[in-house]
């Protein structure tokens, strides 16, 4: 449930009656600006590192390809570039 600027401002007003102003304002400083609901939990984390790790061996298999076929080329053009200079 989130909850407004003006609700967040009430509640510190009354924090700073009940505590006092420096207990209040760190208790306020712990919260996040825009409610719990936008704070990511260890699953969401979980998931995403998940995702992170899919990604970077599918780049990995793609670099590999590609250093692979690049080198290829290379030796054809060697090969074509000798059997040239061999008539």
């Amino acid at each position: 449930m989130s909850i407004s600027e003006a609700q967040r401002f009430d509640m510190q007003i009354g924090l700073r009656q009940q505590l006092g102003d420096d207990v209040a304002n760190s208790l306020m400083e712990h919260l996040p600006p825009s409610g719990w609901s936008d704070v990511a939990r260890t699953r969401d984390i979980e998931f995403i590192e998940k995702r992170l790790g899919m990604i970077e061996k599918r780049l990995n298999v793609c670099i590999t390809v590609g250093l692979a076929c690049g080198l290829a080329l290379v030796a054809l053009q060697v090969q074509i570039m000798l059997s040239i200079s061999h008539l």
